[in-house]
Order: structure tokens, then sequence, then C-alpha cells
């Protein structure tokens, strides 16, 4: 039996969300009074059924998932890396798994462990609450998620997400650049959709060794991103304006809090 399955992103900002609390740019004065450009830091629900996983859990995904249409505990939760944009949710999880006594299992890459255990210190003193991820990935219904390594520029090394379901694929690689031509053609090929990172329009005044994400000018260019049947841009920073970014090619659009992608 096929299970219905989607891909809905809670969270669709870059690390500092938008509006930054900081700022007064005409974005962030736009997130704050009519919220078009309003987005959490980066979490995303696949449902396979009655399954859920949560991918990555940005500091917001408390009200994103509190937010949502009655009670919702995610069956897994899944780590890209360790950066606090992707993570800092992971705290109010492992709280529910401590103090309400619900099972939770969450997985990440092994290199990714260590720095989940010095920042949750008070979680791992009588076991690891993270499980390292399997090479072959794991299961959702009749979903399979793996993870694969991706370079994160100036930022190190950051891992994507390949979602293969019955007759269909897709990817969510949020924190990547200069993805290497091989790694490409093994995990971003035959996809129904991706879901890719671009924090800005157009970053080619900044050195390139500073930067960590692709920016929409370099998403345009990108073979892979163009064979996909559909694209989202997302990790969207306040350098994105959705009311007026410019066209995108057929089947590609901006992201945005909420967004329900079904799949495939």
């Amino acid at each position: 039996m096929t299970r219905a399955a989607s891909l809905t992103l809670l969270g669709t900002g870059d690390s500092k969300g938008v509006p930054r609390f900081w700022c007064g740019c005409a974005v962030c004065t736009e997130a704050r009074a009519t919220g078009a450009n309003r987005r959490r830091r980066t979490a995303s629900l696949l449902r396979v059924g009655a399954q859920t996983a949560l991918l990555d859990a940005g500091p917001d995904t408390h009200g994103a998932l509190a937010g949502l249409p009655g009670p919702l505990v995610p069956s897994m939760v899944l780590l890209s890396h360790a950066h606090n944009d992707h993570v800092l949710g992971l705290g109010d999880l492992l709280d529910y798994v401590q103090d309400a006594g619900g099972a939770l299992p969450v997985y990440a890459p092994a290199s990714v462990i260590p720095a989940l255990r010095e920042r949750f210190g008070y979680a791992f003193r009588l076991r690891s609450p993270v499980q390292v991820w399997p090479k072959e990935g794991v299961w959702l219904g009749g979903v399979q998620v793996r993870a694969f390594a991706v370079p994160h520029g100036a930022n190190g090394q950051s891992h994507a997400f390949r979602l293969d379901g019955p007759g269909w694929a897709a990817a969510v690689m949020t924190d990547a650049i200069d993805v290497p031509q091989e790694t490409a053609a093994l995990w971003l090929s035959g996809l129904d959709l991706l879901v890719l990172g671009t924090s800005f329009a157009d970053e080619s005044a900044a050195p390139h060794a500073s930067r960590s994400v692709y920016d929409v000018r370099e998403a345009l260019t990108l073979p892979w991103a163009h064979a996909a049947r559909r694209v989202v841009l997302s990790h969207l920073s306040h350098g994105v304006d959705v009311r007026g970014a410019g066209e995108l090619p057929p089947g590609w659009r901006y992201a945005g809090d909420g967004l329900s992608l079904p799949l495939p």
C-alpha cells in the first residue's frame, strides 16, 4: 500500500531568521509588518502516512510544532550538522523525552554527535539520546532517508538529506556550496523535488572563501538543480525579498514557512 507523503517547511530562514531583531532594512521591516518575508530558522517535517520525521530542529522548532493542528510528536528527528540554527530546538525535544517520558529516536552523522554532547551535556549523562545515523539510512514508512556529506564552505562540512520513496526521490540541502560533481551525480540526480539553500540573491561581491551557502545567482547556473522537476529555494536571509526577487525558471519557487510540498 502506497502511503501519501509530503514535506512541510516549518522554517525557511537563514541562521539569523527574518526579521533580524536588530535590523531595520526593507525586508526586515516588511517581515515585521505584513510578514511575506517572515522566516523561522531551519526545520522541515516529512510526513509518510501517519508517521513524521523532523529534519533539523532550529531554535524556532517549538513554536512551529506547537502551531500545528493538534499535538504532534515526530516519529524521529534527523540532524544534518551541529550549527545553532539547526539544532537548538533539540533542547525542547530532549526535555519532552526526559520530562514527559516520551520516546523519540534522534539520529545524526557520527561526526556531529560530539558537538551535540558538548551543547546538551545534561541530556547525555546516563546515555546518549542521539544515535549514529546508519550507513543505509533510516526508514519512515516506505521512504528511505539518507544523509550525505556536503561542503559548507567557510563553515566546514554539513550534510544533506536524500529521500527515496516508491517511484520518487527528493533532496533537502540547505547548507552547502561548491558541491563536487561526483557528489551531485550520486545524490542529486533523478530528483522530483530539490530544496536548496540560497541565503542571498547575489553574494558575488563577497570573497568566495568567506561564504558557506549558495546564492540565488549561483543556483540558477547549477545543471543538477535544473535537472530536478521542482526546485524550492530556502534558507533565505534578509538579502532575499520574495515580493520582488525576480523571475525564476518554470518549476522553481521561493520557500515560505508552512509551505507543504506533496511527494512526488
